[in-house]
């Protein structure tokens, strides 16, 4: 039987990481976010501490940033980010084909949309939810909460179009789409999970 898969994109502040990781632990699903940063590292050779400083960096700022830290790249073989976004596909198609597991971010809704058994969701808030939330448990300072904000989500954008050809959090590419201004992070968790259980069932029916 193929393993049951959750991922989840999300709006920076809006809570999605935590909720990710709720519902792992509800379901008794393995938890996957900068966990994949340690593994695609080992998969492309570049440093943990690298690929989380510049994973979604545009092409240009990845490209100068590695060649100053003595990385190069020929003809021959892919520029260092498409590299890196190899390595995490390798590495997110892998973990997915081996056990249940909850996957935050990084394409991983456009990466497994072959993958049976996939519940795709998408976490947004408000803005001042967000703000809020960068601010108290992000440590991002008041003033400067906004524009950090809208500066992650642009990376993000930008990161998903240039992989995926996809509009990140465009509605056609998930399941389910949630507020955690308007349900809360619990409240997020308990749809996600109640949505994952009938899912099963409804697999369930169709196999048997």
């Amino acid at each position: 039987m193929s393993k049951r898969i959750i991922t989840i994109g999300r709006t920076y502040g809006s809570g999605g990481r935590l909720i990710g990781r709720e519902v792992a632990v509800k379901l008794g699903y393995t938890f996957y976010d900068k966990e994949l940063i340690e593994l695609a590292a080992k998969e492309c050779g570049f440093s943990p501490d690298f690929i989380q400083a510049n994973e979604q960096r545009s092409s240009f700022g990845f490209f100068s940033n590695l060649t100053s830290h003595g990385f190069s790249y020929s003809k021959d073989t892919l520029p260092p980010a498409d590299m890196l976004f190899v390595a995490q596909c390798k590495v997110i198609q892998d973990v997915a084909s081996k056990e249940d597991c909850v996957i935050v971010g990084r394409c991983a809704d456009y990466v497994l949309r072959d993958f049976p058994n996939c519940l795709h969701v998408f976490i947004r808030s408000t803005e001042e939810d967000c703000i809020h939330r960068a601010i108290t448990y992000y440590g991002i300072p008041k003033e400067k909460a906004a524009e950090e904000i809208r500066k992650m989500d642009r990376h993000r954008g930008a990161h998903c179009k240039r992989y995926t050809d996809r509009t990140w959090g465009a509605s056609e590419n998930y399941d389910m789409m949630l507020n955690t201004a308007r349900f809360g992070i619990e409240g997020c968790v308990d749809l996600i999970c109640d949505a994952a259980n009938r899912s099963k069932e409804t697999v369930r029916d169709i196999v048997y």
